[in-house]
């Protein structure tokens, strides 16, 4: 992809996370007892499961917002140490929500088929963040971007559900997000490994990379 190209998706995606993130805010409301603008599907998991539900619902979202600002270059070029400490942010928010999200999973509202989806999704998403965190902690930095992209792509799936629900219920005859969380629990983050993987594969990038010298 183009310079300006890349600028412009990378542009994208930092404003539909950051919509996300801020709109998912309104889980706060749900210690005191408030469930504004939360689907009564969701309300049900949190009832059941309320510290596994909410340790994702309100730790995810930071590592979504701080996750776009981990692949801008001139960054991690001229604030590198800003760089390392927003990722040992975004890290530590994904292993925790993904922690809370794996917990959650066998309370899936759409029944135990999405909690499949769900669990394969967060052990995926654990095991990408310790894979990315242990490439930099042996210098190997070209895996570790890997990682990180595969990482990113799965932490994304917030955005791509939100914008798949809308289409579901308009184009495809679903009423609920419990009638659309099978499919939703595959949906929301398969393609987004698979874009990840078919750009890597482009790019030549690689796992085995050397890592840098000390």
């Amino acid at each position: 992809m183009e310079a300006g190209s890349v600028r412009f998706v990378r542009c994208g995606m930092t404003l539909l996370a950051a919509g996300v993130a801020l709109w998912s805010l309104r889980y706060w409301a749900a210690l005191s007892g408030g469930y504004p603008l939360i689907d009564p599907d969701i309300q049900r998991v949190i009832h059941h499961v309320p510290v596994q539900a909410l340790t994702h619902m309100l730790v995810g979202p930071i590592a979504l917002a701080a996750g776009p600002f981990q692949f801008i270059p001139g960054l991690r070029a001229r604030r590198p140490r800003l760089h390392r400490w927003t990722g040992r942010v975004y890290i530590v928010a994904c292993l925790i929500a993904g922690a809370g999200a794996l917990a959650t999973a066998p309370y899936a509202s759409g029944g135990p088929f999405a909690g499949l989806g769900f669990g394969l999704l967060a052990v995926s998403w654990i095991t990408a963040n310790i894979g990315g965190w242990r490439a930099a902690l042996a210098g190997n930095f070209a895996a570790h971007r890997i990682w990180m992209r595969f990482s990113y792509a799965m932490t994304f799936g917030a955005v791509t559900l939100r914008l798949q629900i809308p289409i579901g219920m308009i184009f495809l005859g679903f009423h609920s997000y419990s009638q659309m969380s099978p499919w939703l629990a595959y949906t929301s983050w398969i393609p987004n490994v698979i874009a990840v993987a078919l750009y890597t594969a482009l790019t030549g990038s690689t796992l085995s990379a050397r890592p840098h010298p000390a």
